[in-house]
């Protein structure tokens, strides 16, 4: 169930005796454990009694199970919070090979006023396992999805509408540009507005620029905009900057963000409805760069665009021996795409 369906239900106080939060995207596993660290216990007083944090790498399993088992004092649960679960290790000497073990032999039969929450990050736990068979038959089951570049800014504006601030389509798209789909470093950025905007205020590029240190020329979507206006020179000025700054520009990044631009225009031409241009998710800023594109790049144009991404993908991760530097393989094919070289 998505993280906010399981908050929602701890605001209503629907519990289960155990939590397991895995996945690759810890931002969402982060959101649901600072819920159970932050409001789960009203009363500070309470919770100084009740809630215990401990990290996998401090705690042998045993030991976890034995906090599990202890009953609350003067409140109706215990709350016992794991992070960094997935650095748990073997106890040594222990002849079970499976280190959650103790852990299955307690979810047969868990003390019903303890809520563990187990936050495994990074990685999912092997859904064959005994022990994710025990979680999920006895307990809530929560894996992040897996963010894709082309989904970052929806997400953006989610998080701008829950922190209570407006943002249109570009802005998002300049702050998923610039970081990628790291959404822990996006939260983090975007709170740094609630000391500058009054709740409702509206984060513009202009601000972006300036607190978050975005660089409204040279991003990502920039570079898809000159290629949708064919402009040669714009191109190349971009991607010497982003040589410059190859840790914040790998080529992974930016093709992908090209795939997605190129992917809307092809969608525009095989679209009934040409004229409803937000149903592809072009923001109102760029229409005119976007009209220039399904200009000039035609459909057969625009899907051989397509391969040629691909095809630099594979090259830029050095598929089939390419070891051809970053910038030349970009320049190249950025060459090829205005002039529609075959």
């Amino acid at each position: 169930m998505p993280h906010r369906v399981i908050i929602g239900n701890l605001q209503k106080k629907i519990y289960y005796p155990f939590y397991l939060l895995m996945g690759e995207t810890p931002y969402f596993i982060d959101k649901i454990c600072d819920y159970f660290q932050n409001c789960f216990f009203e009363d500070d007083g309470v919770r100084d009694f009740n809630q215990q944090v401990v990290y996998g790498k401090d705690i042998r399993v045993e030991d976890l199970v034995s906090m599990a088992k202890e009953y609350p004092i003067m409140a109706e649960h215990r709350l016992l919070i794991v992070k960094e679960a997935q650095e748990l290790q073997k106890t040594p000497g222990s002849k079970d090979g499976d280190v959650f073990a103790p852990l299955v032999a307690y979810l047969k039969n868990p003390q019903k006023q303890t809520i563990m929450v187990f936050c495994y990050k990074y990685k999912s736990v092997d859904k064959r396992s005994a022990f994710f068979k025990a979680a999920n038959n006895g307990g809530c089951v929560f894996e992040t999805p897996k963010i894709y570049d082309n989904q970052v800014p929806k997400y953006v504006m989610d998080m701008v509408a829950e922190k209570r601030f407006t943002m249109d389509g570009a802005t998002a798209e300049l702050i998923a540009s610039h970081i990628g789909t790291d959404l822990s470093r996006i939260d983090r950025e975007l709170d740094k507005f609630r000391n500058i905007l009054p709740e409702g205020g509206k984060i513009t590029k202009e601000l972006v620029e300036t607190y978050i240190g975005i660089s409204r020329e040279y991003n990502g979507f920039e570079l898809a905009n000159a290629l949708w206006e064919h402009n040669l020179d714009k191109s190349f000025e971009i991607i010497r900057y982003f040589s410059s700054n190859p840790k914040n520009y790998p080529n992974a990044m930016i093709l992908a963000m090209l795939y997605s631009s190129f992917l809307k225009v092809v969608q525009y031409h095989y679209a009934s409805d040409k004229s409803n241009l937000r149903a592809l998710g072009v923001n109102w800023s760029v229409q005119r760069q976007f009209q220039e594109a399904v200009r000039y790049y035609p459909l057969p144009v625009a899907v051989r665009v397509l391969h040629w991404l691909k095809e630099y993908d594979l090259k830029s991760k050095g598929y089939e021996g390419c070891d051809t530097p970053d910038q030349e393989l970009l320049k190249e094919l950025v060459f090829r795409i205005i002039n529609r070289v075959l």
